[in-house]
């Protein structure tokens, strides 16, 4: 093998684990199994991110509001920024055709501490496409029995995919600088405050409303309306 052949076949190996790497947690599709606390059915993972534990905190519930809640923070609850964590409820479906299969409900609590995202799905609950109507625990299943164990497979890859899709959406760390913790902490509006800060605070808005190019507009409950000027909250009406 000739010198350049040589050279050629080291530099693809050293950019193969930086293409490895690149390929996001959802892409590499990778499954978590289903554990037991208690006689209960969990889903306990982590994952360690290099950035400050309060940007995986702002990327992760951004994260939760954006997909999960419909107005303000509706699916989250104990939400605790000092502390570094908050739990929401979700819903995932396992479709066949366009029709829904399995769905599933659960929660999910979160914790970051030291660079770690730690992740916890409990409370789970389940439903076929034939009986919609009702809702069993995810204990009820038995592993052995083919069609329980094909439940449980759609729920490891439904809540698979529901942490893969965090867990990209935290390594991306899109989210604006968020330095207001403690009046996000306290849900209390102060101007300079960014829009991903108020996100963090109030959740989503139930109506967004642009008068002009500078200027932006969030209306929530109770005549509470947040107008920003280049990104940054100019006034707040109560």
């Amino acid at each position: 093998m000739n010198r350049k052949k040589i050279i050629s076949v080291i530099a693809l190996l050293c950019l193969l684990p930086t293409a490895i790497r690149a390929q996001g947690f959802y892409e590499q599709r990778i499954l978590y199994p289903i554990g037991t606390d208690n006689g209960k059915r969990v889903v306990t993972v982590f994952q360690t991110f290099n950035t400050s534990d309060e940007r995986i905190l702002a990327n992760a519930m951004l994260w939760a509001i954006n997909t999960t809640c419909a107005q303000e923070r509706d699916q989250l609850f104990d939400i605790n920024v000092n502390r570094k964590t908050f739990s929401f409820n979700t819903t995932l479906e396992e479709l066949d055709k366009g029709k829904t299969k399995y769905s599933f409900t659960c929660k999910v609590n979160i914790r970051v501490s030291e660079g770690k995202l730690v992740c916890t799905v409990y409370d789970i609950s389940y439903k076929t496409g034939f009986i919609l109507a009702s809702d069993f625990p995810l204990e009820r299943l038995n592993d052995e029995k083919p069609k329980q164990k094909e439940v449980l497979n759609a729920f490891q890859r439904q809540t698979s995919g529901m942490l893969n899709l965090m867990f990209d959406a935290v390594a991306g760390n899109r989210c604006l600088p968020i330095s207001h913790w403690n009046d996000i902490h306290l849900q209390r509006p102060v101007k300079g405050m960014n829009e991903a800060e108020c996100l963090l605070a109030f959740g989503k808005p139930q109506s967004i409303y642009e008068p002009d190019a500078n200027g932006v507009q969030w209306s929530y409950n109770l005549n509470f309306v947040l107008i920003f000027r280049n990104g940054q909250l100019a006034t707040i009406i109560r």
